[in-house]
C-alpha cells in the first residue's frame, strides 16, 4: 500500500488529537533516524502507524491480537494492548510486511530487552514528539534523544518506572527487562519502593 493511502486510511481511523500526535512521532522518528544512521523510511512508517489501533475499544484490540501472543496484563489494558494490536493491524489492514517496522510498532509502549536501534527510536519519538504535553524532565530527554540513544532509553525507562510506581501499578515485565540493561535489579527495587512510599504520602 502506498504511503499516501496508508496516511489517508489512518486519518479516518484516529481522532484529530491522536492523528496530530502520530504525525509528530513520524516526523521525530525520521529526524532521529537521520542522526543515528537508521533507515529513515522505516522509522517514518513505524512512527506513522505506531498508534493505528489506539482508538479501538479493548474488545476490538483483543480481536486484532487473537492469533498473536500477549500476556494477561497486556490483554486487559488498552494503553498496553494497543501496541500489539497496532502491529497486527499494520500488517493486516495497512499491508506492512517489513518485520523491522512491525516490531518497532509492537514494542513502542513497553520496550523489551535487546531492542533494535529502530525500536528505540520509535519508542522515544512517541514520548518526546512536539505535541506532547510537558512533563518533568521532557526537555532533558529531548536533548538526549538527539545525542545519545542509550542514555535517552535509560532516562525514559526510569520515567516509566517512576510513573507506574507512583500510581501503585506493576511495571510490565517487558519494560522491566529493558530497564535491567541499564539498572541493577536492586536499584530498580529501590526506586519502586521509593515510588510506593511517595504514593502513600
Amino acid at each position: 500500500m502506498k504511503y499516501e493511502k496508508i496516511e489517508y486510511k489512518l486519518k479516518k481511523a484516529l481522532d484529530t488529537e491522536r492523528f496530530i500526535h502520530t504525525k509528530g512521532v513520524e516526523k521525530t522518528a525520521r529526524k532521529m533516524a537521520e542522526i543515528f544512521h537508521e533507515d529513515v523510511e522505516k522509522a517514518g512508517l513505524a512512527g506513522l502507524l505506531h498508534d493505528c489501533a489506539k482508538c479501538l475499544s479493548l474488545d476490538k484490540m483483543n480481536k486484532a491480537v487473537r492469533n498473536y501472543p500477549v500476556d494477561e496484563l497486556m490483554r486487559n489494558s488498552k494503553s498496553l494492548l494497543h501496541s500489539a494490536a497496532g502491529r497486527c493491524l499494520a500488517e493486516s489492514v495497512y499491508g506492512v510486511t517489513d518485520p523491522d517496522v512491525l516490531e518497532a510498532i509492537r514494542w513502542h509502549t513497553t520496550g523489551h530487552a535487546n531492542m533494535t536501534r529502530l525500536e528505540k527510536i520509535v519508542f522515544l519519538a512517541d514520548i518526546i514528539e512536539p505535541s506532547r504535553k510537558p512533563f518533568p524532565g521532557i526537555e532533558k530527554l529531548r536533548k538526549l534523544c538527539m545525542t545519545d540513544l542509550d542514555a535517552a532509553m535509560h532516562e525514559a525507562l526510569l520515567m516509566s518506572l517512576d510513573h507506574v510506581a507512583k500510581q501503585g501499578k506493576p511495571l510490565h515485565p517487558d519494560t522491566l527487562s529493558a530497564l535491567t540493561e541499564y539498572e541493577s535489579k536492586e536499584q530498580i527495587a529501590k526506586r519502586i519502593k521509593e515510588g510506593e512510599e511517595k504514593n502513600e504520602d
